[in-house]
Formats: C-alpha cells, sequence, structure tokens
C-alpha cells in the first residue's frame, strides 16, 4: 500500500523516531557535491539530462533515486532529504502543499529562457505563489478510456459504458486508490471536482466502485504493463489506461483506441521542481531550463509515448505519440483530462481528507 500524505507528513508533525529512522535513507550531505545533483523522481524522468554533452558541458555528475509514488518525494523531503536533494518531480497536486510544507525553492525564470517556448497551455501562473515560481511543468498523460473496436458494439461515450451487460467481466480498473477515485466520482455523484467531495458524495463512489468490482470488472491489474496485456490477448474489451499503452498493445498485434467519455477523466501533469536548501541551486537552474528544452522534451517524448510542454518539441515527436495526445487542441485535451487541486489535508466540516478518501478506498479493497 502506497505511503498516504498525512496532515503530520505534510506539515511536519512526525515523531523523532520516523525522522530518525529517515536519515538512514540514502540521503546525505556530501563534502564535496558542489557538481553533484542530486534526483528524486519516477525512472527514466532523469534521462532529459544525459542526452549529448549536457552534463559534460555543466561539469556535473547525476545521481538519481526512483519513486514508487509521488508522495514518496514529500515523504522523502521530509525525512532528512531537504538540503541534500537538487531536483524533484512532484505531480501537480502536490505543488502547493510542497511549498507549504517548505520543501521546495522558488525557480527564477529569469534563468531558465527555455520557460517561454512551453506551449501556451502551460504559459499561466498555476504555480506561481505569492509571486515565486514553485514548478514548470514537465511531461503529462491522463487515465484514458481504452478499448478494443472488435470487441465492443460501437466506441465508448461514457465510463458508464462499463456497467453495460454485454461487457460483464470484460472490464478493467485501475490500481490506484486516487485514479479510481477521481474518475468514479464523476460518474457517481456528477461532481465536477472530485477532491471536493462530501461524505456522502465519497460513499456514493465507493459504493459504485464496489459494484463495479463484483457485478462487472474481470480484475484490477497490479500494473499498465498486466493492463495491456490483457487487452492484447483479449481478455478485456475496456479499460481504465494510459495513452501509451495503446502503442505497447500495437506491438503485440492489438488496436487498441482511446475515447473519449462524457464524465471526463483525470489528467496526469508532472512538474520539475528545485527543493528546498538545494546544494546546487545555481547548476539546478540549468538542470531545470534543460528538462524543458526542445531537444530533451522531444527525446522524452519519444521514448517514455508521453506529452511535452515544449512548442518546438513537438513536430519532433514520432507520429505514433503525436497521435496519442491533440497537440493541435490541447484545450480539447484538458477539457477531457481534467486537473485537480489536492484532498484537504485537515478537516473543513464540509468536504472529506485525503486520509478520509483513502479509508474509504480501504472499504472497496475489502468488499
Amino acid at each position: 500500500m502506497k505511503a498516504p500524505v498525512t496532515r503530520r507528513i505534510v506539515l511536519g508533525y512526525m515523531g523523532a523516531a520516523a525522522g530518525a529512522a529517515a536519515i538512514g535513507s540514502g540521503f546525505s550531505r556530501r563534502a564535496s557535491a558542489a557538481s553533484n545533483v542530486t534526483f528524486l523522481g519516477w525512472q527514466g524522468y532523469e534521462d532529459v539530462y544525459r542526452i549529448g554533452d549536457f552534463l559534460k558541458d555543466n561539469d556535473a555528475t547525476l545521481d538519481a533515486t526512483y519513486i514508487n509514488t509521488t508522495e514518496d518525494i514529500i515523504t522523502k523531503l521530509r525525512a532528512g532529504g531537504v538540503g541534500s536533494i537538487d531536483l524533484a518531480t512532484l505531480n501537480q497536486m502536490y505543488v502547493a502543499i510542497g511549498q507549504a510544507a517548505g520543501l521546495l525553492e522558488p525557480i527564477d525564470l529569469a534563468k531558465v529562457p527555455n520557460s517561454k517556448d512551453l506551449l501556451p497551455n502551460f504559459q499561466n501562473d498555476d504555480f506561481v505563489i505569492d509571486g515565486k515560481t514553485y514548478a514548470l511543468p514537465f511531461t503529462f498523460s491522463s487515465c484514458a478510456l481504452l478499448y478494443n473496436p472488435e470487441m465492443v458494439s460501437s466506441a465508448p461515450t461514457s465510463w458508464e459504458d462499463f456497467l453495460k451487460p454485454e461487457y460483464k467481466g470484460k472490464v478493467a480498473l485501475f490500481s490506484d486508490a486516487m485514479t479510481n477515485v477521481l474518475v468514479w466520482a464523476r460518474v457517481a455523484t456528477g461532481t465536477d471536482t472530485p477532491t471536493r467531495m462530501t461524505k456522502k458524495q465519497l460513499d456514493e463512489t465507493i459504493a459504485l466502485l464496489i459494484k463495479i468490482k463484483k457485478d462487472h470488472a474481470r480484475a484490477m491489474p497490479a500494473s499498465l504493463g498486466d493492463g495491456s496485456d490483457m487487452l492484447a490477448r483479449g481478455e478485456v474489451a475496456m479499460i481504465m489506461g494510459w495513452e501509451p499503452m495503446v502503442v505497447w498493445c500495437a506491438e503485440k498485434g492489438t488496436k487498441v483506441e482511446i475515447a473519449k467519455p462524457k464524465e471526463g477523466t483525470w489528467g496526469f501533469l508532472d512538474t520539475i521542481n528545485i527543493a528546498k536548501d538545494a546544494p546546487n541551486y545555481d547548476l539546478d537552474l540549468a538542470f531545470v531550463n534543460q528538462c524543458v528544452s526542445a531537444e530533451a522534451q522531444a527525446k522524452f517524448g519519444n521514448d517514455n509515448l508521453l506529452g511535452v510542454v515544449n512548442k518546438d518539441a513537438v513536430p519532433q515527436l514520432k507520429k505514433e505519440v503525436q497521435a496519442l495526445y491533440d497537440f493541435s487542441d490541447l484545450d480539447a485535451y484538458f477539457a477531457n483530462a481534467h486537473l485537480y487541486p489536492m484532498f484537504p489535508l485537515e478537516s473543513d466540516g464540509k468536504y472529506v481528507t485525503y486520509d478520509e478518501m483513502l479509508e474509504g478506498y480501504e472499504r472497496f479493497l475489502k468488499a
């Protein structure tokens, strides 16, 4: 089970034992680490820095520590990473949390000239807090409704198509709490902002998930690769998936298409950040600049089949990657792939908290 981002972790109300244990988590300040940049994020994301002679030209080396969930970044920065970590890749939902918890340094955009080449959809102040920028977009994708056109009577138009009798035992859910809740809350309750749900709405969402699990779903694949295999083998007609799975299935000889459900879906937007008290702040700015450069973005997008944020990278993408994301109309893409704020971390008496959402999801898992 993923480690939850609780109010105690985010705001620093951690026991001395937890803090002491974390000191041994692999982070330590080096006496002579002026050119050694430490990266904390998803495996593969750091490859944008291994392009060409970037590291050599900047007289830098790179150490990468990989995460299993975005929450790992918050937890590890709180637990000894501040002052020893340079760069992180927070999902957009967590940027405000990281800033409020004192875990991020502002980014000096004057020293990140490639930020001027971001696509129009990312030329905004979404990550500006008190006049300072704490993140730049890195890459995007979404929980896509994928389907095998040979196994459906018509293209799905709603997530509710999962509940049709003809698809009983031929659909699959996601393996992640946040994804399942944020997608199905819109179906169960009609809410526009699933991270602002009442207790009643959360209960309705969990009840629907339990119904799908018991009466309709074939499985909840443990990984995206497993889900892709199920699609490729014809075990499911529809699945809560991810855009790159379209290409993975094609490589196995199965055509899979992306539906646009009327309820929309949850969009994933990962960012690049500089950690608080980063040991190489000026050099880190060069790394941020590299991350959003056209060259790095194009290679990253092609290698990982993911969305890019630099406008000059788009023409350099393979056709199969461009086909996954509607770069000609990203407004339409993000009208379907919704970006949400984080759940409240403490109760306001109206909306459920992040921990309460996880408690509700535990009921679903045990059902």
